[in-house]
């Protein structure tokens, strides 16, 4: 009983699973055109590959509102050829969609005998659109090649001029603050040569007053009293003098302070 019951399973199976295959097959053909009510729609996904069906169930696409949609003269031409080829393919719908008159013109009844001299015209009318087709499509590229490599001279010509702009600009500056700097420069030391010259003045005056009023060997450097000229170096301790005027040079440093007053105290 049990060996019976494992050969009724595995009969069915062998039956029913051709069965099961054949309708998911169908149905995944049918998918080609199940998601478009426009045929124009489903022809440019076929052009771009998106699908692909060489052996499509022409029951099933004829009941499509695709096919329903599309105007008389273009289901003629998809009936005829599923009839002369015996099979409808994703292909020959773009052929009839582009001219429906494309297998009129190839076949003269449906037992599919060709028509040579409209199928030779078709096929120079084929190759003049397709070499049309070609000259517009490269003088399209060599316009839009001429196009960029106008803006690229164009991006290139205002990106040089603005970084030739901001160059002078840069320049400009630095020459302006190099000449501010040796302007600062030149004054701070013209500032410095004024007091030199000043405190150079300030002592000359000094030691010419000095000289003319000290008494013939006495040092010029102390004009109210007499320190010889020719005494060696003395201090504070080594004369009877105290507060007394004191000009440059201070030989002996009798004014350690520099307030021009000698020996204070």
């Amino acid at each position: 009983m049990i060996r019976i019951c494992s050969l009724f399973i595995i009969i069915t199976a062998v039956v029913i699973s051709p069965i099961v295959t054949t309708n998911f097959y169908a149905y995944a053909v049918q998918a080609i055109w199940r998601d478009y009510e426009d045929m124009k729609e489903l022809v440019r996904d076929i052009r771009n590959g998106n699908k692909d069906d060489d052996n499509m169930d022409w029951d099933k696409f004829r009941d499509s509102s695709v096919y329903k949609n599309e105007n008389e003269d273009i289901r003629d031409c998809i009936d005829l050829a599923n009839k002369v080829g015996g099979k409808l393919g994703d292909y020959e719908i773009v052929r009839c969609f582009d001219n429906a008159n494309y297998y009129k013109e190839i076949y003269t009844d449906e037992k599919g005998n060709k028509n040579e001299q409209n199928a030779s015209r078709q096929q120079e009318v084929n190759q003049s659109q397709s070499e049309k087709e070609a000259s517009k499509q490269q003088e399209v590229n060599q316009s839009q090649s001429q196009q960029q490599q106008e803006v690229n001279q164009s991006q290139s010509e205002n990106e040089a001029s603005k970084q030739q702009e901001v160059n002078q600009s840069q320049s400009q500056q630095q020459q302006e603050v190099n000449q501010s700097q040796s302007e600062n420069e030149a004054s701070k030391q013209q500032e410095v040569n004024q007091s030199q010259s000043e405190n150079e003045g300030d002592v000359s005056q000094r030691q010419n007053s000095s000289d003319v009023n000290s008494p013939e060997g006495c040092d010029s450097s102390y004009p109210d009293i007499c320190i010889s000229i020719t005494s060696a170096k003395l201090s504070c301790f080594d004369i009877p003098y105290k507060n007394f005027k004191v000009l440059l040079p201070d030989r002996h440093e009798f004014d350690s302070d520099g307030d021009g007053i000698g020996c204070e105290g």
